[in-house]
């Protein structure tokens, strides 16, 4: 799903060309979140079924046509309820989180506060996991430094989403008492 959010969060911007998408995407967040062709084209047709997008054709010189893809309003309200999405499956997935996390700007402080949440609870149910596994695994060393090194990262990422947590609540307090989001 957060493939998705990736490709039409390109579109935002303005309109571009699928290699343009896969490469921007890339460029910005590392291996870790390439979109390959596989993924991209599929996508970009089921947003244009859809009307999440428009796709313009660019007659080139000597080489092949260019589809250029512009995002339309629908599709911005696409984009906004696909970050809004965030049920336990996604929660579990850190790419998903990630990216949510990336644009949590876009989304007001209550529904910034629900996937921090969501992704919260994921992760206690995680470290509960890894300590049970930790006293069955004691007699396997490198077992059990595998599950001590994920229960540490595990840690790490609750502390740091505790942290985000924090830094959204005064803006969610502060819109509960004047009306208003931002």
């Amino acid at each position: 799903m957060y493939a998705d959010i990736l490709i039409l969060g390109q579109l935002l911007s303005g309109p571009k060309h699928g290699y343009e998408i896969k490469k921007n995407v890339q460029d910005a967040l590392g291996e870790s979140f390439e979109i390959n062709n596989n993924l991209l084209y599929p996508a970009l047709r089921r947003f244009l079924e859809m009307g999440a997008i428009t796709k313009k054709v660019e007659k080139m010189e000597g080489k092949p046509d260019r589809h250029v893809y512009l995002m339309t309003n629908a599709g911005e309200e696409i984009f906004n309820e696909l970050i809004r999405d965030f049920p336990r499956k996604a929660a579990a997935n850190p790419m998903d989180f990630l990216v949510r996390v990336a644009l949590l700007d876009r989304l007001e402080p209550e529904a910034q506060l629900e996937i921090l949440h969501n992704r919260l609870t994921v992760l206690e149910e995680e470290i509960a996991r890894y300590r049970k596994f930790d006293d069955a695994h004691s007699e396997n060393r490198f077992a059990a430094e595998v599950i001590h090194f994920k229960r540490m990262q595990t840690e790490h990422e609750r502390n740091w989403v505790k942290k985000l947590m924090s830094i959204v609540q005064p803006t969610a307090s502060a819109s509960e008492h004047d009306g208003s989001f931002f």
